[in-house]
């Protein structure tokens, strides 16, 4: 039972893990949100040209450090949300149903910990991936595509956009920061649910830290780069907002990283000892 391959254990997570359904969300949501950030661009009067990474642009910049807006929060938290409500809980959804066979199965209480782990980087991945060709997708239809930033985006009509700044690097920022913040903070809410044994706890927290950290960073560029939220705004980094102090791409990577080392340390100490039977258990007892 041992010498199950982890090959094996990946294929059977994601086969478990991915659903129609979740997929078919997936592609309304940001099929929705790329809609709106046309609107927002389509709507907005100016001279300058406008393109699909404007639009990409719009999506995922995030809350601007002054924005007390509850619809710009809204609309850059959903995907967050999103992807905690379908895949946060994959470890304690199958720990509370399944645990008492998988685990003895695989073989190894590390290496089941460590394909979910896995899993949920990859799903992660997938999920920032298809928002992104999503988005561009759905703003070739009204906006040209363009291997250059836009007149309207360079011009700084909408938001102060750096001098230098290339499709490139916009699309590296937008894919390192949602990534990193969405693995990050999912892992944390992940390895949570599987020490208190209750997903929804493990939601609402992770959904307060997102939240939380949009409000106290409101007018306050000195605590920003230090909120787990602010990591995954573009627009209250120092790039783009100069007031902001030594808030880089860099210090977001490696917050996000120590954040995951952090978890990884400690889900591997505490799954080494946790009860599997705890749930068992308790439904006995309540019977």
């Amino acid at each position: 039972m041992g010498k199950v391959p982890f090959s094996r254990v990946m294929r059977i997570n994601l086969k478990t893990a991915f659903r129609i359904k979740d997929l078919i969300l997936t592609v309304i949501t940001f099929s929705l949100i790329g809609l709106l950030s046309v609107y927002e661009i389509a709507s907005f009067p100016s001279s300058y040209s406008k393109n699909v990474w404007d639009v990409l642009f719009v999506a995922f910049a995030g809350p601007p450090l002054s924005s007390d807006s509850l619809f710009n929060f809204i609309f850059w938290f959903l995907p967050y949300l999103m992807f905690f409500y379908l895949f946060g809980n994959i470890a304690e959804e199958e720990l509370s149903q399944r645990g008492v066979s998988v685990i003895p199965l695989i073989g190894s209480r590390r290496k089941w910990w460590l394909g979910k782990t896995v899993t949920l980087f990859m799903l992660s991945t997938i999920y920032v991936v298809i928002s992104i060709v999503i988005i561009l997708a759905v703003s070739s239809f009204f906006l040209p595509l363009s291997n250059q930033i836009s007149p309207f985006l360079l011009s700084g009509t909408l938001q102060y956009i750096p001098e230098g700044i290339t499709v490139m690097i916009l699309v590296k920022w937008i894919f390192l920061l949602y990534l990193g913040t969405l693995f990050a903070l999912s892992f944390v809410q992940m390895a949570l649910s599987v020490i208190w044994r209750n997903s929804f706890t493990a939601l609402i927290l992770v959904c307060a830290v997102m939240m939380l950290s949009w409000l106290f960073g409101i007018g306050h560029p000195y605590i920003v780069r230090w909120l787990p939220g602010s990591q995954s705004m573009l627009l209250r980094h120092t790039f783009f907002d100069p007031s902001v102090y030594s808030f880089s791409l860099s210090f977001s990577l490696i917050y996000n990283a120590v954040i995951v080392l952090t978890i990884l340390v400690v889900s591997f100490i505490y799954i080494r000892r946790m009860d599997i039977f705890k749930r068992i258990s308790e439904i006995h007892k309540e019977a």
